[in-house]
């Protein structure tokens, strides 16, 4: 069964795969796989993020899940400095919300059909010990039809992180798969070239 889930991650990600894969299993990292910041507390290195078009606001909302010391290691590294983030009380820090977004900016880039860069905004977090829904919105009139995104997401710290896409638009749902290498990529599936 592995073997079978593999070859579906290694090749062509499909909706359904991306959705099993996001809520069920993913396949274990190789166990030489390189760290280049602080030690994992997971074997797994994986986020998941949902992407939906809301029609009548014209405008997408995007949910990010990721693990809590990726997240703190990737902000550190980022700002050049110790950042640790209680659950409690993280949704009220405003200076949190301004260094995830910062981070967001530079590993996280959603472009329209004609190609040009959708402004995210911050609207929150939610957050338990291990783990954090990072929410954020953009006017995209028009949809996702012919939209790219580039999901890089901590791929400054691992070299086996994935990260895994679920975008929803006119009752379609869409999945994707971020591997490092991985630049821009068509919400419908199809790749752009990758960088050199």
């Amino acid at each position: 069964m592995k073997t079978t889930i593999a070859r579906l991650v290694r090749g062509t990600v499909s909706a359904v795969a991306v959705l099993i894969l996001s809520s069920v299993w993913l396949p274990r990292p190789s166990e030489g796989a390189r760290r280049t910041s602080a030690e994992s507390n997971h074997k797994i290195h994986v986020s998941v993020t949902q992407i939906e078009f809301d029609q009548a606001k014209q405008s997408v909302e995007i949910v990010i899940r990721v693990f809590t010391d990726d997240l703190e290691n990737a902000l550190s590294q980022h700002a050049k400095r110790p950042v640790k983030i209680d659950p409690a009380t993280a949704n009220k820090d405003k200076q949190i919300g301004e260094l995830v977004m910062a981070y967001l900016r530079a590993n996280f880039e959603l472009r329209n059909k004609a190609g040009r860069p959708v402004r995210l905004n911050w609207v929150g977090l939610e957050g338990q010990m291990d783990m954090f829904w990072l929410y954020v919105k953009g006017r995209m009139p028009g949809g996702l039809g012919g939209a790219q995104l580039r999901n890089g997401i901590f791929r400054e710290l691992f070299d086996d992180q994935v990260n895994i896409v679920n975008a929803k638009h006119q009752g379609k749902q869409f999945g994707l798969m971020f591997e490092p290498k991985d630049e821009f990529k068509s919400l419908a599936g199809q790749s752009t070239p990758k960088a050199n």
